[in-house]
């Protein structure tokens, strides 16, 4: 009976030093008085330039966050900058973003966002994938084109998450009839006729 004891006691041991609660991640909400800083970790580094593939990523993440009405000041940078603690920080990770060799031009990305000031917390964004067909590309200006097309749908995807980050405040009425406003992005509340 004792070491019936024992061997379930060494059986149990391994199960209880790893039955400690996982941490929370807390979720990070975007505040936007603030700067969003935007860090582009691509696998290619060609020394800057109009032929560099960052100069086409940042080109089209501000065409996209720019027709998005993205509600936020951001600054794009290259991985190795520094961000400052006390704002918030997008990283893209690019995989691939080229020729798939089907014929079709393929973006593969990951995103995550970090609040710098709070011990470094990270909400995973997932992962952005999408192709489209290239359908003879003929000059290098075309090729660009189609490039940063792909690049645009997979942000537009990536910016549909990230807007889920950001407090909206509707207004209610508290029971003693006071009203909340609304936020400011929203325009300002219709008077009753």
């Amino acid at each position: 009976m004792k070491t019936l004891r024992i061997v379930l006691f060494l059986l149990l041991i391994p199960a209880l030093a790893y039955s400690k609660p996982k941490k929370e991640i807390p979720f990070i909400y975007l505040n936007p008085n603030q700067v969003l800083y935007i860090t582009v970790i691509d696998n290619i580094y060609d020394m800057g330039g109009e032929s560099d593939r960052y100069h086409y990523i940042e080109e089209t993440l501000e065409k996209v966050l720019d027709e998005t009405e993205f509600p936020m000041g951001y600054k794009v940078g290259r991985f190795g900058w520094r961000v400052p603690k006390e704002q918030p920080e997008l990283q893209l990770i690019f995989h691939k973003w080229g020729n798939n060799g089907m014929g079709e031009i393929e973006v593969r990305l990951n995103a995550s966002l970090k609040e710098t000031s709070h011990g470094r917390s990270r909400n995973k964004l997932g992962y952005v994938h999408e192709r489209e067909g290239s359908f003879g590309i003929f000059s290098s200006s075309r090729a660009i084109k189609v490039y940063n097309d792909v690049l645009s749908k997979a942000l537009i995807k990536l910016l549909a998450e990230l807007n889920e980050h950001f407090e909206v405040d509707f207004g209610y009425a508290e029971p003693d009839g006071d009203t909340q406003s609304l936020s400011p992005s929203l325009g300002t509340p219709i008077d009753d006729k």
